[in-house]
């Protein structure tokens, strides 16, 4: 009987899709309770744009990320993906040491005039 054929066939089917969606259900609730541990303050997190901040403070949906350099914004509370480290590079005392001399050293007005060098003989334009 064909018409039995077609039944089974669709219970597969129905059940394939069924298992296909739980899982991606599994998944998704397991990344929003990550989401939801991660929001804390204190807690170093990244933004699904991948903005990386510290959390300062919580005001319903606004939260407020001071990035590594001391600046203050407030995101979208949705738009928090997880607790991370912000990702920096580690120095030595010495090579800081060497970066803030460096930086005594270069001049403080951005005024310097730039010489462009001029050609000693002027160039003369040849049609073909």
């Amino acid at each position: 009987m064909p018409g039995i054929e077609i039944l089974i066939l669709l219970v597969i089917m129905v059940g394939f899709i069924w298992f296909m969606n739980a899982g991606a259900k599994k998944a998704q609730r397991a990344q929003l309770e990550q989401r939801d541990k991660a929001i804390a303050v204190g807690n170093n997190v990244v933004t699904t744009s991948g903005f990386f901040g510290r959390i300062v403070d919580i005001d319903g949906d606004a939260v407020t990320l001071e990035s590594p350099s001391g600046d203050e914004t407030v995101w979208l509370r949705t738009s928090i993906m997880a607790e991370m480290n912000i990702p920096v590079a580690e120095i030595s005392e010495e090579d800081a040491a060497l970066i803030d001399e460096s930086a005594e050293e270069m001049p403080a007005d951005n005024d310097a005039v730039i010489e462009k060098p001029v050609a000693d003989t002027p160039v003369e334009r040849t049609d073909n």
